[in-house]
């Protein structure tokens, strides 16, 4: 957005001066920041292949804060289709779904700053749901609710999963690959990175887009779910972009 400048604002021979409110920058005509759809694409597979968004602003030419609330606003849009999705994928029935939990972190690595966040996953004929919180029941009772009924349940020996039926507990019954390949994918996932997150939603809106540029379904067995899934995260791709 620009905005005249006032007193100081116009040259020698008589023009108006311009002052960019995104980076600062003074000019005689107005700086554009606009994406096209081949560079908003662009920008939002380069983030979920783990660029920083620092390096996307240094690649792409644009400041960093139009890339920070560009990739934001569409982290918004894509939590919340998949959130209307997952409603739609409440009817149907899963042969089995595997749950398990991974760590990171807001702010710090290390020293008082750093708060503990966990990220809950399940896989439902390989659907991946997730929600993100404390390691506690409460948490995982709000991933339990949008998930569709499953004929069995896979889980670690965390007590929390207790309290699932049909529940058959393992360690080899995790969700191990899911998380290195989101931690692949996301820089702000890794264990030892500067893509720092700020804050809870972030991490949220990143899963999000990643599940939507690029939707997997982790079983090798094609189902009823996991078919309506991708179906649906198709729609939403072609309405993010």
């Amino acid at each position: 957005m620009q905005i005249k400048q006032s007193s100081k604002g116009r040259s020698a021979r008589g023009k108006t001066k311009y002052k960019c409110k995104t980076c600062g920058k003074t000019s005689y005509q107005a700086t554009n920041h606009k994406m096209g759809k081949e560079q908003k694409e662009r920008v939002l597979k380069e983030y979920t292949n783990r660029m920083s968004m620092r390096g996307i602003a240094r690649v792409e030419g644009k400041p960093l804060t139009t890339i920070y609330s560009f990739i934001r606003r569409k982290g918004v849009e894509a939590y919340a289709y998949l959130l209307l999705l997952q409603g739609r994928l409440e009817g149907f029935t899963a042969k089995a779904t595997v749950l398990d939990e991974s760590w990171t972190y807001v702010w710090a690595r290390h020293g008082q700053k750093r708060e503990d966040l966990w990220i809950w996953n399940a896989l439902a004929d390989g659907v991946p749901f997730f929600i993100t919180g404390d390691r506690d029941y409460m948490t995982f009772s709000f991933l339990q609710d949008p998930l569709p009924e499953s004929r069995v349940y896979y889980t670690d020996g965390y007590s929390v999963y207790q309290v699932l039926d049909k529940h058959v507990v393992g360690k080899r019954y995790t969700v191990e690959s899911y998380h290195s390949y989101c931690r692949a994918h996301l820089a702000r996932l890794a264990r030892d990175t500067r893509a720092v997150n700020r804050d809870v939603g972030i991490v949220e809106y990143s899963l999000a887009l990643l599940n939507v540029m690029y939707p997997v379904v982790y079983s090798r067995e094609k189902t009823p779910l996991n078919e309506a899934y991708l179906k649906g995260i198709h729609y939403i791709r072609s309405k993010l972009i």
